[in-house]
């Protein structure tokens, strides 16, 4: 059996419409399960990268000409050579080979996007599969998710043993981010269309899914996921009119003006934030006077302190990094962290610390550009003069998504990656899909 025959039958199996639902359905259950119960999502994510990698020796003499996919490799070959710097520059703390896990785990989106197919609906249901995932994972790992509940809504910080509460709050502020916006044109589309029960029905269920993670977020009292969503709301009317080619619905931008308001509100008069701040006023008052040496090591100190100390190393090798994994040492090899701390912190809480004390500024620049890359990808999804609705949702979460792993390391955590995998496959498809459709005509031609 010759070559072509095989890439022809195999050619046959990828792009038929069967194998197309399977992948479907394997994604799904992997949004579904991945933090739910990580053996069965581990199950359906094995079958869609076993799928997915068919499906990219079959497409490869047009993916690969992908602006994403050639980030990819370049991520690879930055990892050899940061790998390659270390062994030169610290060979006693280097890792005998290089490991591809760090950046390519970034890229796994691309995947995602290629079976959405560019499918609005495949990409509504992914979202959801993901969001009842999430509130799966609250049920499975807590010992008592019913007692968490109450105590968090006595004022006590909860966490429901998804890793600490910085994780919770980040998958709950994803979810309001999304609910929000389909909440919003619900109730509009409520008010225009004559489908008004429909549309109403849906609005009444979507606030009651907003409620319980708003209550999430309140529990677990994470000040960056606030600052995320607050930065996104209030720059959400403008982002709005970047999106829509037309002058703005005047109705949609005051519903918006009122999502800020009620927020800026509600954080003003959160309690157990404001306690939080108040014990950290030492902190804050040793940032500004610059005394970095004197910084206590309370939840904001500990940053600065771990943050300083990264600066250092980032400094020593400022082009490649140091290689990953060499957050560890970072801490452990510090004289001024204390050991108590060394005891309970292994990573820098900041992605982009991290990325460049990994990999340098050229690596920081690399995933920058593919955060630009993702948004570039939006620009034109729709016909001239009509609202871009991805570009928005990409926008607002773009945005909150910048801001909180600027102080948690969510790019390096299983949590943080099924978030910006998912958000960003579903974002990238549409221009994905349009760009092999294209170039597949190309070739025929």
């Amino acid at each position: 059996m010759t070559l072509n025959v095989v890439d022809s039958k195999l050619s046959s199996i990828i792009n038929s419409k069967k194998f197309s639902i399977f992948m479907l359905f394997c994604l799904f259950g992997y949004a579904l399960l991945k933090s739910a119960s990580r053996v069965n999502g581990d199950v359906f994510q094995s079958f869609f990268v076993f799928g997915s990698l068919l499906a990219l020796y079959v497409e490869r003499k047009v993916i690969f000409k992908d602006g994403m996919l050639i980030l990819l490799l370049l991520s690879l070959i930055l990892q050899v050579l940061s790998w390659i710097n270390a062994t030169i520059q610290i060979p006693q703390l280097a890792q005998t080979t290089p490991d591809f896990g760090n950046l390519a785990n970034m890229f796994f989106f691309i995947f995602i996007a290629y079976w959405l197919k560019g499918q609005k609906k495949s990409v509504y249901l992914l979202w959801s599969m993901m969001l009842i995932g999430f509130i799966l994972s609250f049920y499975i790992h807590s010992t008592d998710f019913i007692q968490d509940l109450l105590n968090g809504s006595h004022g006590q910080r909860i966490d429901f043993n998804v890793n600490n509460a910085q994780h919770p709050a980040l998958w709950s502020g994803t979810a309001i981010i999304l609910l929000s916006y389909f909440t919003i044109k619900h109730v509009y589309l409520t008010l225009q269309s004559k489908k008004r029960k429909k549309h109403l029905a849906i609005s009444v269920t979507l606030t009651f899914f907003s409620l319980f993670f708003i209550f999430v977020i309140f529990a677990t009292q994470t000040r960056q996921v606030f600052l995320g969503l607050v930065v996104a709301s209030i720059l959400a009317p403008l982002l709005y009119s970047i999106s829509q080619k037309n002058k703005p619905s005047i109705k949609l931008v005051l519903s918006l003006v009122a999502i800020i308001i009620f927020s800026l509100y509600s954080i003003s008069n959160i309690s157990t934030l404001e306690n939080r701040t108040a014990n950290e006023s030492s902190t804050y008052k040793a940032i500004l006077k610059g005394d970095i040496e004197h910084i206590p090591y309370d939840s904001s100190g500990t940053r600065i302190n771990i943050w300083y100390e990264a600066y250092n190393w980032i400094q020593e090798r400022p082009i490649l990094g140091s290689d990953q994994d060499i957050r560890d040492d970072v801490i452990s090899l510090s004289k001024r962290i204390p050991e108590n701390i060394k005891a309970t912190i292994n990573h820098l809480h900041n992605s982009f610390i991290e990325i460049t004390l990994s990999y340098g500024v050229i690596g920081l620049a690399l995933i920058l550009f593919m955060f630009y890359w993702l948004l570039h990808s939006t620009k034109k999804l729709t016909p001239s003069g009509q609202f871009n609705e991805i570009r928005l949702i990409a926008l607002l979460f773009l945005i909150y998504w910048l801001v909180v792993n600027n102080f948690e390391s969510y790019l390096f955590s299983t949590t943080g990656l099924l978030v910006h995998n998912i958000m960003f496959g579903s974002i990238y498809t549409f221009y994905l899909t349009e760009q092999l459709k294209n170039k597949d005509n190309e070739t025929a031609i």
